[in-house]
């Protein structure tokens, strides 16, 4: 019957069709990566549940926030496109998760949704990268990495044959180097590939810089990648994992565990994107800004480090048009800045840790989601509520 045979015809085309783009997406990202994204899906908050990973102890010695008296905080209601809010409502009606406000080092404000408590940990994705940066300017005070003017074959002499003897760690810091890595969503891309593959460190040697020589400001996860790799060369048979619970963690005091997923069992770590830690020990970084890089009687990061960290890459003029409707005005070791007022790290589905310096005021949000509003100016507002110190 001629029905039939269309309905066939029809069939196998479909399925021609099937295989041919699975096989040419298995070679474009790798075929662990398209099985892990058919079997987990997209991203989300909860991966380090469902991906390898090294776990993260909490320190032996845990610090517990102290708590402000009540009547010396004062969360503000906050306006979110001209309506104004009561904070717990916002946050609950908004896809939040953890909401953590340190106040002259003190927890002043503490809320969570009702299925996720105090010490659970989730995916904080792109706040991992200044995660990564502190490391980074722990490992120049221990004279793991030279500079931050190195050049980057000086760890990596896989790339000497390049064009990488020009590029610098502190350009990859400040993401402009001129890295052939593209930061979106494309499921053939290379930013999808760094996400599931099962081989980094060949995806990491594998990048290429671009004919281009003019470095600007470009965000992209790959220069991130290629940090994490020299932090691992560099540590000598230690883990990136074990660094940040030796040298940060562990003498900040933390309170709860959390994991750094990883590429494949006893593998590197996705250092852009794929550290899980609660709310509270979160804002024990942003405390450590404040700091000046000490923790008790412990110099943790130098001051210095967390000085050029700190300082704005980029003129006005040569800051993206992307941003100009944003709070955000320029870049710096991994972390964006707000003028010269505060410092802030974002990630995926609204995970952000905010300082405020002349405030002392460290605020975090964790969520399932972005929730359709912008938590910078959010953020901005709480933290610049309090009086200067």
């Amino acid at each position: 019957m001629a029905w039939r045979r269309r309905i066939l015809i029809g069939v196998v085309s479909i399925v021609v069709l099937a295989v041919a783009v699975m096989s040419a997406w298995s070679l474009a990202i790798g075929p662990e990566a398209v099985w892990r994204i058919l079997r987990h899906g997209t991203t989300t908050v909860w991966d380090h549940t469902e991906y390898p990973g090294r776990q993260i102890a909490a320190s032996p010695d845990p610090q517990p926030w102290g708590v402000l008296p009540p009547d010396e905080v004062e969360i503000p209601s906050i306006d979110i496109e001209g309506e104004t809010w009561a904070i717990e409502d916002a946050l609950r009606q908004h896809d939040t998760l953890a909401f953590v406000v340190i106040q002259d080092g003190a927890l002043a404000y503490e809320w969570y949704r009702g299925d996720h408590g105090p010490a659970e940990p989730s995916m904080i994705f792109s706040v991992s990268k200044s995660i990564t940066s502190l490391l980074v300017g722990a490992a120049i005070g221990d004279g793991l990495v030279g500079s931050v003017v190195d050049p980057v074959t000086a760890y990596l002499p896989e790339f000497a044959n390049s064009g990488f003897d020009q590029l610098t760690v502190e350009d990859l810091l400040r993401m402009d180097s001129d890295l052939d890595y593209i930061e979106d969503d494309n499921p053939f891309g290379i930013h999808v590939e760094f996400n599931y593959t099962a081989d980094l460190e060949g995806d990491i040697l594998g990048l290429q810089l671009r004919d281009e020589s003019d470095q600007v400001f470009r965000y992209k996860s790959g220069d991130n990648a290629v940090l994490g790799l020299l932090l691992d060369r560099v540590l000598g048979g230690s883990s990136v994992t074990d660094y940040l619970n030796a040298r940060l963690l562990s003498p900040m005091g933390s309170e709860h565990g959390g994991m750094w997923s990883t590429d494949d069992v006893d593998g590197l770590e996705r250092t852009w994107c794929c550290l899980a830690l609660t709310a509270r020990d979160l804002a024990r970084f942003g405390q450590l800004i404040l700091n000046q890089g000490s923790w008790g009687d412990e110099q943790l990061v130098s001051p210095d480090y967390l000085e050029s960290s700190f300082t704005p890459a980029y003129r006005a003029d040569q800051w993206p048009a992307d941003y100009e409707d944003s709070l955000l005005t320029s870049y710096g070791y991994q972390w964006w800045l707000i003028g010269d007022e505060a410092i802030v790290a974002f990630g995926k589905d609204g995970q952000y840790l905010y300082v405020h310096p002349s405030h002392n005021v460290v605020v975090v949000r964790l969520g399932e989601s972005q929730g359709g509003i912008g938590w910078i100016d959010i953020l901005h507002q709480i933290g610049t509520s309090t009086p200067t110190r």
